[in-house]
């Protein structure tokens, strides 16, 4: 056979042994039910939150009754602040402590349009205010409630109008914690695969028929596409639980998104993944296995909470480098890309980068995965098995 034939032959039976393998379809089942759940929760906790109005100068009379009757009818809690400036109460809106502030009974100051509140904020101010003025003004009874059909609502006032920009921020933590779940996921199965071959002597008797590039080869393609393969179920998965529970990260889970977080996997995958099969292949024990692989994990581990300050705070500085650097691109750039800040320029230049350090340590990691593979009598040092003989 070619060297393609044999690659392909040996990724074949990576996909048929880890698909029907119960670990990999238990693993799969829960993490597509915690999604479902964390959706559910979400939803659940949500609805019981109250709304957190504030209150900056003169109010009409009557009209924190009005709100008060609206929640009742709504069945909607309402958590009422006073403030003494408007500064004071657009800080706490940024803050997320408040969810709207009405200002000197005028306007209603949100971070971003939301509906909800405005439906039911604005019919109980428009209609204490005009009750106040019209029986300021001497009118009868039913003058008013001619007068209270063409009131005026409530002038809106965005501090960031982005309607998204809370789903884009959740979507952003979300891809973090999926791409690192699914990287480390994929690295451990390609490491458990190479130590068991080498402790049961398996991988002696493969190595009679096949090189040991094409066997690393093989194991890379079969475990990297049931990678993806998980990565776009749990993308699927999220889609699908946003929509039943009606979830405001729905409009955020973009097709660009999730094609792009596919790219990001498989980069991610590529410079793990080759780096957990060499280590792996310096062991003769599963704990020797675990001590020389501590370093990329603890590399695994900053990456992935300098992803999560990226998505944090995207227009930062540090989130900027974080992004770009090769070790922690493949988790803090999807971030970025969720929530808007990261530039066409920097998607590709990132992910060029990320695609050329990958390349190098495959062939580092090929390299010394080619000259320990065989070795079972101990454990191997990364500088020692690079210098072996193949």
């Amino acid at each position: 056979m070619t060297a393609w034939q044999t690659i392909a032959l040996i990724t074949r039976r990576e996909i048929r042994s880890r698909v029907l393998s119960k670990a990999f379809l238990v693993g799969l089942l829960v993490t597509v039910l915690v999604i479902f759940g964390v959706f559910g929760i979400a939803a659940a906790v949500s609805s019981d939150d109250p709304i957190r109005v504030g209150l900056v100068g003169q109010q009409p009379e009557g009209a924190r009754e009005n709100l008060e009757i609206i929640g009742e009818l709504d069945e909607t809690t309402f958590d009422v602040t006073e403030f003494s400036t408007r500064s004071e109460a657009e800080l706490a809106i940024l803050d997320g402590d408040l969810d709207g502030a009405i200002v000197d009974g005028k306007s209603l100051v949100m971070r971003e349009t939301d509906p909800e509140l405005v439906g039911l904020v604005t019919p109980a101010w428009q209609q204490a205010s005009l009750i106040e003025e019209l029986a300021d003004a001497g009118l009868s009874t039913s003058e008013i409630r001619t007068a209270l059909t063409q009131a005026e609502p409530l002038a809106i006032v965005e501090l960031e109008p982005d309607p998204e920009s809370g789903a884009k921020e959740a979507v952003a933590f979300m891809s973090v914690i999926l791409l690192f779940i699914s990287i480390q996921v994929a690295g451990a199965y390609i490491m458990m695969g190479v130590f068991e071959e080498k402790t049961t002597k398996v991988v002696e008797l493969v190595l009679s028929s096949v090189q040991a590039r094409h066997l690393l080869g093989g194991k890379i393609i079969g475990v990297g596409v049931l990678g993806i393969v998980q990565v776009a179920a749990l993308a699927l998965s999220a889609i699908v639980a946003a929509s039943i529970f009606g979830s405001s990260a729905l409009p955020a889970l973009s097709p660009v998104l999730i094609g792009t977080g596919l790219i990001w996997f498989v980069l991610g995958y590529l410079l793990y993944g080759s780096v957990f099969a060499a280590g792996a292949s310096l062991a003769p024990r599963q704990e020797d296995a675990q001590s020389t692989l501590g370093p990329v994990s603890l590399i695994l581990m900053i990456s992935y909470f300098g992803a999560i300050f990226a998505a944090s705070d995207p227009e930062s500085t540090l989130a900027r480098v974080v992004s770009w650097l090769p070790i922690t691109a493949p988790f803090a750039m999807p971030g970025r890309i969720a929530s808007g800040d990261a530039l066409w320029w920097e998607v590709i230049g990132a992910m060029v980068l990320t695609a050329a350090t990958a390349t190098l340590v495959l062939l580092m990691a090929e390299r010394i995965y080619v000259r320990s593979i065989i070795h079972t009598d101990r454990k191997l040092g990364w500088r020692e098995a690079w210098s072996l003989q193949s």
